[in-house]
């Protein structure tokens, strides 16, 4: 016979051949161990007889020796044979098909324990220092897994070690593992450069413990707990540096559910004006309605009084893009800054794509056209799915630097919003028009559907998202989505680079550890990022995103000293551990992120909640 092929006592009718190609059963186990054969070298019968299609046999169990000596007082030899029914004299375990027997005395020992007591007395690189013994089943904490158990194990009594007999048999590399492109090795504690987040197992999701045994990627800091590592799940094989999720194929037939994550940071405008036209659409069969749904259907030259900006006119203008618009010499002081035009309604920038815009350029307050005339300033009942027991009034707060928190996805923001008085909630115009099901390129397999969150972490970000709505799998229970993260664009623009900053989900195919280039902290590849393959520089998705909801840079006159400066809007965040927080000059409290108001030039800081106080602000 050849080397792939073999003759067998517990298959006599046929040769038995290695099995290489062929997928095998979640469910099948070796005939002579009864353990699993997933991710191990396994014979099986050369015929297609329906017959033999559950025979397996493990290559490593089709090479045990024929005969051994019994580990007792009395060397009686074992010979490994076929048994009927039996039950292992050490374990306990019945049904045996194969054993090591000694008919005379009627003494069987499965061909685990039979190699167990073979090796009695072990080396393990797990614990160096000194040789393990095997001692019998007894219940304790296993030090490789920290699972407590009743099972046979290998003891160190001068440390006080002691670790499953199972555990100790698990090989120190995974060759070709179904999950992964790269061989696993097992390790025996988290290496250090990888201490600074928990590591979950990429099966199971749990976290592994910074001792616990476990199988890595070096190449890919990847990490599956020594349990799960026969596991048949296949992940995509993605040769490029990381998985992209514009790349993802979406199983779900539902075509018509809105798409996440929107192509990049101009659609979430479209999005918005998409679904407040949809939904107006929708119930626009009730005479009632549509005359609260009604809005000004013409663009006028000149508002005199918007509701929103009542101390001056607005001015329609039309956003144009300048041959270069980094050249300085291209503007003057009377332009407007179009890099810097944000709408205060959605607090989405004026681009391009729709160009029609109002302005006071004294007070640089500007509004798309579309959010100054065609918003509805009321949603009547059954307008949003997600409240639709009440109507919904748009409303702005007077201040630009008081914030409301959306009751949808409890970010704040100081734009427009819906508000509903009897209840007294708040939703921001990106989250009024969500609808209750939708598809996302991270989750091919199933659609989401809006609902409260069942978990205190977003595992998409690792950010809290307790009494906040998710994104949920109702078929997959471990997927959810946060609101906010839903809202990250596929792609994007480095605020100081004109490369695109692609956001990438796990599994990450790349070596080493990402540090993010905005806060130069260490990046959790276990979670969401943004990376630029061409410049290979990886961004916290929350630095990148955090705090989109508000437009920044409104100022104020503010009396330092008895001396007029100027303070303006500002973030200050900082996710450096040893970092120390920004300090307020009012009131002395340190932030480690917090709206700020700056003055430019002497770089003096008061918190938001100071200039509230001080300034007067509205009650929120």
């Amino acid at each position: 016979m050849s080397g792939s092929t073999v003759e067998h006592f517990t298959h006599p009718k046929h040769p038995l051949r290695l099995k290489e190609d062929d997928v095998i059963e979640s469910d099948a186990t070796c005939s002579v161990c009864d353990q699993s054969v997933i991710g191990s070298p396994t014979y099986t019968c050369s015929r297609n007889y329906i017959a033999c299609q559950k025979f397996y046999l493990h290559k490593s169990c089709a090479q045990l020796p024929a005969e051994i000596v019994r580990p007792m007082k009395d060397p009686h030899p074992l010979a490994l044979q076929r048994r009927s029914s039996s039950s292992c004299n050490i374990c306990r375990r019945r049904h045996l098909r194969v054993t090591y027997a000694c008919e005379d005395c009627d003494f069987d020992i499965c061909v685990i324990c039979a190699f167990a007591f073979e090796n009695r007395v072990i080396s393990h690189q797990g614990h160096p220092e000194h040789t393990l013994t095997l001692q019998r089943q007894a219940l304790f904490s296993c030090d490789a897994c920290y699972e407590k158990t009743e099972d046979y194990s290998y003891v160190c009594l001068p440390c006080d070690f002691w670790c499953h007999k199972k555990c100790a048999a698990f090989p120190p590399i995974v060759p070709s593992p179904t999950y992964h492109h790269h061989p696993l090795t097992l390790i025996f504690s988290i290496p250090l450069e990888h201490r600074y987040f928990s590591r979950h197992c990429a099966i199971c999701k749990e976290r592994i413990g910074t001792r616990s045994w476990s199988y890595y990627c070096h190449t890919c800091t990847f990490f599956v707990h020594m349990k799960c590592s026969t596991s048949t799940i296949s992940f995509q094989s993605v040769p490029p540096l990381l998985n992209e999720m514009e790349e993802n194929v979406i199983v779900d037939n539902n075509s018509d559910l809105v798409q996440f994550p929107l192509p990049g940071v101009e659609s979430l405008f479209d999005f918005i004006i998409t679904q407040c036209s949809k939904f107006q659409v929708e119930i626009q069969g009730d005479d009632e309605n549509r005359a609260t749904l009604s809005t000004v259907n013409d663009d006028p030259h000149i508002i005199v009084r918007h509701w929103s900006h009542r101390e001056h006119p607005l001015e329609r203008l039309h956003f144009t893009v300048s041959v270069d618009e980094n050249d300085d010499d291209n503007n003057n002081d009377n332009d407007v800054d179009k890099r810097a035009l944000i709408c205060d309604g959605c607090v989405q920038p004026i681009t391009i794509s729709h160009p029609s815009y109002y302005a006071c350029v004294e007070c640089g307050f500007f509004l798309h056209s579309f959010c100054a005339n065609k918003l509805p300033r009321e949603l009547p009942a059954g307008a949003s799915p997600f409240h639709p027991h009440h109507s919904l009034l748009l409303n702005q707060l007077l201040k630009f630097y008081s914030f409301v928190q959306c009751v949808i996805c409890n970010s704040l923001t100081n734009g427009f919003y819906y508000e509903c008085k009897t209840c007294d909630i708040k939703v921001d115009l990106r989250c009024v028009f969500l609808p209750t099901r939708v598809r996302h390129q991270s989750h091919k397999h199933h659609s989401l559907i809006q609902r409260p969150s069942t978990s205190e972490t977003c595992p998409v970000s690792g950010f809290s998202i307790t009494d906040t709505l998710v994104y949920a799998c109702e078929t997959c229970s471990s997927v959810e989505i946060s609101i906010c993260c839903a809202f990250y664009p596929s792609r994007m623009k480095h605020k100081y680079d004109d490369h695109s900053l692609i956001l990438r989900l796990p599994p990450f195919f790349y070596e080493g550890v990402f540090y993010c280039q905005i806060c130069e902290e260490q990046v959790n590849n276990q979670w969401w990022l943004y990376h630029c393959d061409k410049c290979d520089q990886s961004f916290h998705d929350y630095c990148q995103c955090s705090y989109n909801n508000v437009k920044p840079g409104g100022t104020i006159k503010h009396s330092i000293d008895n001396k007029p400066h100027t303070l303006a809007l500002v973030l200050k965040t900082t996710t450096r551990r040893k970092t120390p927080p920004f300090s307020c000059a009012i009131c002395g409290h340190g932030y480690r992120n917090q709206f700020f108001f700056e003055c430019d030039g002497c770089g003096y800081l008061a918190c938001v909640f100071c200039i509230r106080r001080v300034h007067g602000a509205n009650k929120f």
